[in-house]
């Protein structure tokens, strides 16, 4: 069912229900108008019940002959009729009984113990009253029909322009919808509005905005993959064919160069898998007991041959000899290793790196931390490059190529194995002054 047609049922219905509680109302009010009336007259009307109970009584418990006397409290009363035993046994005016029963006030008459009958009465102000309600209801038909059809016909208005009022931010959000389905990148959805098609709205533009960056992301990866694979695959593509053509024996040397390029598209295919795994929140962690001191004393022997290479220092700082962390020890290791050796990399012949360890308190969070401080006196990264670092295959110089076939992915890898323990990570540097990567970790 469409809005414009609930919206007229509804009105519909609305129109009708209030009607029937004016009508309700009215008629309600009519009998409060009439007891009102009562209270304001309350001795006559007391007056006239006792006279007619004096009457039973002085002749002799009977109403013998009441429709020929005549009682002295009756003249404020336009409307009179005494019921008894289910008879009309007196009446005085022109209304029906049944109509002044209906309308008239009742006063009962009881002699002791017994109800002796029942009087029907109106003095002028009720007799109004029910004049009035008579005209009223007489004349409630037309105005019934008129005021239906102004109140249809303000209803349709009201309908036509509430629908249109409704259905309009519904049409351009569905139109919305349809382009993005399309593949189209110009969805208009009315987002200026403040109500809740306005919420809707900017809901679904950041979810447009959010699947779009998905997309875009897909196709840089799929450019960075192919980029990364193009370059080993022409290498060994390059010396199977020369050696193919030639004939000749292929040497140790081109035969480890080919070793070389295969295990790089292999690592790159290892790492672009986990990170996905990572990023996709697919990899479940089984975290353990470890001493983080112990960790990086392992983690800083598997790497001095690196750091040997070039001559750099390496040296680890702990505030104590045992700093317990719940963590998986291959990922957090690998974390590690990612920007323990990004730092080797990037520092110069001779430098120096030093590795600081200690518990700390954030100011925001309630949990201690593992503090790790990896600073290096390097190259350093300038203002521009340092917010891309951690994302897939930035490089911060193009121009340098990297030894032992780097994939772009370490640092991406690194930030996403200490967020899934709930760590943080955080860089500061500048060109030529060296970088310090800090690591969190909840004790």
């Amino acid at each position: 069912m469409k809005i414009r047609t609930r919206l007229t049922l509804s009105m519909g219905v609305l129109i009708v229900f209030i009607m029937l509680v004016l009508l309700a109302v009215t008629h309600v009010q009519f009998y409060i108008t009439r007891d009102l009336a009562y209270l304001e007259e309350k001795e006559a009307f007391e007056s006239l019940r006792k006279q007619f109970e004096q009457y039973y009584r002085s002749n002799g418990n009977s109403w013998e002959n009441i429709r020929s006397a005549r009682f002295e409290s009756a003249a404020p009363f336009v409307e009179i009729v005494l019921s008894a035993e289910g008879q009309i046994l007196y009446q005085q005016g022109e209304q029906s009984a049944d109509e002044l029963r209906s309308d008239g006030y009742m006063l009962a008459l009881d002699q002791g113990d017994q109800r002796i009958g029942r009087l029907y009465v109106m003095n002028e102000q009720q007799y109004k009253i029910h004049e009035f309600k008579t005209m009223w209801y007489g004349m409630l038909p037309n105005i019934g029909i008129a005021s239906l059809l102004f109140t249809g016909i303000a209803a349709l208005l009201t309908i036509l322009l509430l629908s249109w009022r409704l259905t309009s931010p519904i049409r351009k959000i569905i139109n919305g919808i349809k382009t993005i389905k399309q593949g189209g990148t110009s969805a208009v959805f009315p987002e200026h509005r403040k109500d809740e098609f306005g919420a809707i709205s900017r809901a679904l533009r950041e979810m447009n905005d959010s699947l779009a960056e998905a997309e875009r992301t897909r196709k840089q990866l799929m450019s960075d993959v192919t980029h990364e694979l193009k370059t080993p695959l022409m290498i060994i593509q390059g010396e199977l064919e020369l050696a193919h053509e030639t004939g000749a024996p292929m040497t140790a040397d081109k035969q480890a160069s080919i070793l070389d390029e295969v295990l790089r598209l292999s690592r790159l295919v290892h790492d672009v898998l986990d990170l996905s795994r990572l990023e996709a929140g697919m990899t479940e962690l089984q975290p353990k007991e470890e001493n983080l001191v112990a960790l990086l004393e392992d983690l800083l022997a598997k790497t001095r041959f690196m750091a040997e290479d070039k001559e750099i220092q390496l040296s680890l700082h702990a505030e104590d000899e045992v700093i317990l962390v719940s963590v998986e020890k291959f990922r957090i290791l690998q974390a590690l290793y990612n920007i323990l050796t990004n730092a080797v990399y990037y520092t110069n012949t001779g430098g120096q790196i030093r590795i600081h360890v200690e518990t700390v308190h954030l100011p925001d969070r309630q949990q201690q931390y593992a503090r790790i401080r990896i600073e290096d006196n390097g190259a350093g990264i300038s203002e521009e490059d340092l917010p891309h670092i951690f994302d897939r295959f930035y490089r911060a110089d193009y121009s340098r190529a990297r030894p032992g076939g780097g994939t772009g992915l370490g640092l991406a890898i690194a930030q996403h194995n200490i967020l899934a323990h709930q760590g943080l990570v955080e860089v500061e540097s500048g060109v030529g002054e060296g970088s310090v990567f800090t690591i969190y970790l909840p004790v």
